[in-house]
């Protein structure tokens, strides 16, 4: 089975926020042992100035990648345009408005290189930015976000978490999402993120054309590190800080699919159309 990931941070105490230009290639591969075909390196939040360098990075690898690599499909933004009401592990410091402009100050040259862009759609005047982003070819992601609307966004990111809770009385953007199957909505599998008993009303529910199954792995996935710095924080091995939030998880997209297969939540089919042809479809992109 062929993988691609979406949304990881890194691994093998790699941190794509932080890694040499020589350490993206060891990641990549590496990952590619497993399966994993292709990334999006998924950037927190940071200076505006340090995420142009990381976007100018990621492009100087991307053009000078070879075989038996896992391809490097383009950057994933989480970090920059979320709500500090929700902003889970990331640092509120870092974020700002939701507009063209400050995406421009970011993105600069390397729009060509940016595939997902995860924002409180709920901050976007007008969605402006969502609308500029799906005309670049950028997909707007619901992400870290107290909306009750879908607004213009195309995905949702890591579904259910950082977002409202379901409600049987109210309606919110988690159900929205979960309903309409013009949205591609981005799910962790790890039973940790989520629990099985949730997974399973999420895969009845929802279009299983329109799942993507992503890792959210961090840095410090498959290394011997006991702790990480990851947002300013400490992380521990279970993807927690000392307060027990969650920061992200300690398994690779293929262990995830495993985890779900082994626990017969999912088949072999489904889970190799969610982590592999729906990706492509989403990003609108041939691999």
């Amino acid at each position: 089975m062929k993988f691609i990931d979406t949304h990881i941070h890194g691994g093998y105490g790699i941190n794509f926020n932080t890694c040499s230009y020589d350490i993206f290639f060891t990641f990549a591969k590496n990952i590619f042992k497993r399966g994993i075909v292709a990334f999006c390196p998924t950037l927190v939040g940071d200076s505006i100035s340090a995420l142009k360098n990381r976007l100018d990075l990621i492009k100087k690898v991307m053009q000078n990648q070879g075989e038996n690599e896992a391809k490097i499909l383009g950057a994933h933004l989480e970090g920059t345009f979320l709500n500090p009401e929700k902003s889970g592990i990331q640092n509120a410091g870092n974020f700002l408005t939701p507009s063209v402009e400050n995406f421009k100050k970011l993105a600069c040259d390397n729009l060509d290189i940016i595939k997902i862009v995860t924002m409180a759609p709920e901050l976007d005047n007008n969605s402006q930015l969502q609308e500029f982003l799906e005309e670049h070819n950028i997909r707007a992601h619901a992400g870290h976000t107290v909306s009750n609307e879908l607004y213009k966004v195309s995905g949702t990111t890591h579904h259910f978490n950082a977002m409202p809770p379901l409600n049987h009385r109210e309606v919110n953007i988690t159900l929205r999402a979960l309903l309409n199957n013009n949205i591609y909505s981005e799910i962790i599998g790890d039973s940790l993120h989520i629990s099985d008993e949730m997974l399973k009303l999420f895969f009845s529910i929802k279009s299983k054309d329109k799942i993507i199954l992503v890792s959210d792995a961090l840095p410090i996935a498959h290394s011997d590190l006991k702790s990480i710095v990851f947002c300013g924080k400490n992380i521990y091995s279970g993807g927690k800080d000392k307060d027990g939030t969650l920061a992200g998880s300690s398994m690779f997209l293929d262990e995830i699919a495993k985890n779900l297969m082994d626990k017969g939540i999912l088949t072999e089919n489904e889970v190799s159309k969610m982590v592999y042809d729906n990706v492509l479809a989403h990003l609108n992109i041939s691999f």
